[in-house]
């Protein structure tokens, strides 16, 4: 038996219907699995994962130092890694944020209309995943060379210094495009593994608080 033409016509609308749901229903399912671009305050976070290795991440681009006050009465906390054993001290009033998916366990500070990714400060940086292997067992030459990767002209200085926990750091002090050094960047080394470096900025800190966290840095 012949179909008519309103068989052929139901029957091209089904078809077409079936496609037009099963394109909503992978849309949907793409958008899910990209909500982890949302960044939350104080724990469960999620910025992404850490740029391609090799490529400057903008991030730590900004040679402008961005300074956070903090009360004189402030109490301070400890924040502790997700992926890594480390801990460190901080003023309580600074809302951390932390990336639970990133390889190398960033922390953040959410402060007014700042970019929460602009004013990433610690972090434990793989040298193999970032393709710098050379410097496994060289921290105090990754501290002298990091700049390269970023905005900074050159380097000023590096000095080593071990902090009340027992952690063996270089602070460097690298120089913007007028000559001058806005901040410190201090590297810490792993005592567990050679290939792990322990990377904070001091963008967004006072001196004397700066110094205060650096100096509670510990891993166990």
């Amino acid at each position: 038996m012949e179909e008519s033409p309103n068989t052929k016509t139901i029957g091209t609308a089904l078809i077409i219907s079936v496609i037009l749901i099963a394109g909503v229903f992978l849309s949907f399912l793409n958008a899910t699995k990209n909500q982890g671009n949302i960044v939350l305050p104080a724990g469960g976070t999620y910025l992404g994962p850490t740029p391609t290795a090799g490529k400057p991440d903008i991030r730590f681009s900004g040679l402008e130092a961005r300074i956070i006050p903090v009360p004189a009465d402030d109490v301070w906390a400890t924040n502790e890694g997700k992926q890594f054993p480390y801990s460190f001290s901080y003023p309580k009033t600074f809302s951390l944020g932390v990336f639970t998916d990133d390889p190398f366990d960033g922390v953040t500070i959410f402060y007014g209309n700042t970019s929460p990714q602009e004013n990433l400060f610690f972090r434990v940086e793989n040298l193999t995943t970032i393709n710098k292997k050379e410097y496994i067992g060289k921290p105090m030459e990754y501290a002298q060379n990091w700049y390269k990767d970023y905005r900074w002209s050159g380097v000023s200085s590096v000095t080593a210094f071990t902090n009340s926990q027992g952690l063996k750091g270089y602070r460097a002090k690298y120089l913007d495009e007028n000559g001058k050094t806005p901040y410190d960047h201090v590297f810490f080394e792993v005592p567990t593994d050679s290939n792990l470096i322990i990377w904070i900025s001091g963008k967004l800190f006072e001196p004397s608080i700066f110094d205060k966290l650096v100096d509670s840095v510990s891993w166990k």
